[in-house]
């Protein structure tokens, strides 16, 4: 006597069922917030104070921690959760073309991690601020030609930011999830066989420590009167902003001498 065939096991069934799954480890949201906060205060602060003003230097200090927080980013998609390496969202252009042609006919499907858009976004997010970082080193060391560099990829990063919130709000009106949140919690609502077992609590402690380490280096080595910053392992300090011809490169002396006015 043939048997009918055993009905499809639910465990089965429920692991390709959407649910609300972890995505993102703790270093990933923690860098993710990291690197906004601190092109945020650099931006900031270049924009609202002079170039010459005394706090000015702080904003070479976030810039140089956001560094810090790039490199850290940069092994991390190398090491880190499967969701978060960058073979994960390497997408090849014409991917790119057709995931923005479906998204504007609004045929585009949900993605559970990075999209093609998305991607790109993130890589440039993460070229862009090594670049200012070269720049603004550059400023410091008397070449003219970085300022206008400088401030060009400045406002490039601010346009790649705002079109990666507004891919963001598309896809949560597109797909009616939240998935800015999703860098909060790190959950996504995905098969639970895409999600990742665990969140990395003891990577994401290190990484807060490499972090606050560098920031008690950075703020240590600051000198917003010299107008220079010292960084472990040089000789001589960096100088912020832009050298004035005749200077000598270092905290702004040299020149004109503005502080014998006093």
């Amino acid at each position: 006597m043939q048997h009918p065939p055993e009905p499809r096991p639910r465990e089965a069934e429920a692991s390709r069922k959407p649910e609300s799954s972890l995505l993102w480890d703790g270093p990933t949201r923690i860098l993710h917030w990291a690197m906004a906060g601190l092109f945020l205060g650099a931006f900031s602060i270049a924009v609202a104070s002079s170039e010459h003003g005394r706090i000015f230097p702080a904003h070479a200090a976030l810039g140089l921690l956001l560094v810090l927080a790039v490199l850290l980013r940069l092994l991390w998609g190398f090491v880190g959760s499967r969701p978060s390496r960058f073979a994960s969202f390497l997408h090849s252009p014409a991917a790119l073309v057709r995931y923005l042609t479906e998204a504007l006919a609004g045929q585009d499907r949900p993605a559970g991690g990075h999209n093609p858009a998305a991607g790109y976004s993130a890589y440039a997010m993460l070229l862009l601020p090594l670049a200012l970082a070269a720049t603004g080193i550059a400023m410091g060391r008397g070449g003219e030609w970085a300022e206008d560099v400088h401030g060009v990829l400045a406002y490039a990063m601010v346009v790649v930011i705002a079109f990666h919130i507004l891919g963001l709000a598309w896809y949560t009106f597109r797909h009616r999830e939240p998935i800015a949140l999703s860098m909060v919690h790190g959950r996504r609502r995905l098969p639970r066989e895409d999600s990742i077992p665990s969140s990395r609590p003891f990577m994401s402690i290190a990484i807060l420590l490499v972090l606050a380490g560098g920031g008690t280096l950075l703020w240590k080595g600051l000198d917003t009167r010299a107008r220079t910053i010292r960084l472990p392992g040089l000789a001589a300090p960096l100088a912020v902003g832009e050298v004035e011809k005749g200077g000598h490169g270092e905290g702004g002396q040299g020149g004109e001498g503005h502080e014998d006015d006093d």
